[in-house]
């Protein structure tokens, strides 16, 4: 985790916070699943079985416990039954920054294993037009398990994201780009697996493929529409830089996109790393880190990085 401390070396309180933390509990989040039943009745259901835990304030059907907690509401009847699933609170916090709203088309273009498509569905209050696109046929099967069990209906594509095409009519009017990334925001001392293949050489080559991801994006929404940029890990390479690339190749016409603000429930992040020079950098984009010091809430979550996008138009 050398390239911590280099990246936040005019921070080196948030490096130390977040090497002090790869070792600590992690607490999860529970999310409360509209599309099979009354989020609040199963909220009481939950409470009456000891299930209990802070509200996320930035997606009210959510909420945030211990893992022990986490493992006994697997036994809950609410679990099979698709009412209940467990979700990443910062991933939440993408979904919530996409801010989809009822009769858009939506496009998940790196979708699986589909969470976030599903709370996509979930968040709207009303029908949508959802589009959970990934490269992997295997994956995309258990994502159609998953769909199923959560009551999510929506259009899978199996294929690159970054070679989609685009609509037959017009353009999605919200896309979500949660690529592949090299997770350093999830490294944990007690589990090799998470860090095992993390190398500078991958990260690069996750920089390529992420910003062909974004740019693909970019020319499948419509104008006027809203894009969200997000990932689990915490360099530069692969937030920051690939967003500036974005605006410089995009910033003119015929896409035009700029920095489009984050909803004002997403919480302040920690300081970026040196951002584009735009003027709505510091509301526009976002990096979590493990906090195992601050409120139950900000110890859930993961280390996480988010940047909305607009095209003008429309």
């Amino acid at each position: 985790m050398s390239r911590v401390r280099e990246d936040y070396e005019d921070h080196p309180g948030i490096a130390d916070r977040i090497l002090g933390n790869v070792s600590d509990p992690r607490w999860r989040g529970l999310r409360l699943n509209s599309l099979r039943g009354d989020p609040d009745r199963t909220r009481r259901e939950l409470e009456d079985a000891g299930i209990a835990g802070e509200s996320l304030p930035w997606f009210e059907d959510a909420i945030v416990v211990d893992e022990g907690t986490a493992q006994r509401a697997k036994d809950h009847p609410a679990w099979n039954e698709g009412r209940i699933i467990l979700q990443s609170p910062s991933s939440l916090a993408a979904v919530r920054a996409l801010d989809a709203r009822p009769g858009e088309r939506i496009l998940d273009l790196c979708a699986a294993p589909g969470g976030k498509s599903a709370a996509i569905a979930a968040s709207t209050g009303g029908p949508i037009d959802l589009v959970a696109n990934d490269r992997s046929r295997n994956r995309c099967h258990r994502m159609r398990a998953l769909f199923e069990t959560l009551g999510v209906e929506a259009g899978i594509r199996t294929g690159p994201g970054e070679r989609m095409p685009g609509p037959r009519e017009g353009g999605f009017d919200r896309v979500l780009v949660d690529v592949p990334c090299s997770g350093e925001g999830r490294f944990h001392v007690d589990d090799p697996r998470t860090w095992a293949e993390w190398t500078p050489k991958a990260t690069r080559r996750l920089a390529s493929l992420q910003k062909s991801l974004l740019h693909a994006a970019i020319q499948l929404v419509r104008p006027g529409g809203r894009i969200v940029y997000s990932t689990c890990t915490l360099g530069r390479t692969e937030n920051e830089a690939v967003i500036a690339r974005a605006l410089q190749r995009y910033g003119d016409e015929p896409h035009r996109i700029v920095l489009d603000p984050l909803p004002e429930e997403i919480p302040e992040g920690v300081p970026l790393i040196d951002p584009p020079d735009e003027v709505h950098a510091d509301s526009s984009m976002r990096r979590f880190v493990p906090d195992g010091t601050g409120s139950t809430v900000r110890r859930s979550l993961d280390g996480f990085f988010i940047a909305a996008l607009r095209t003008r138009g429309g």
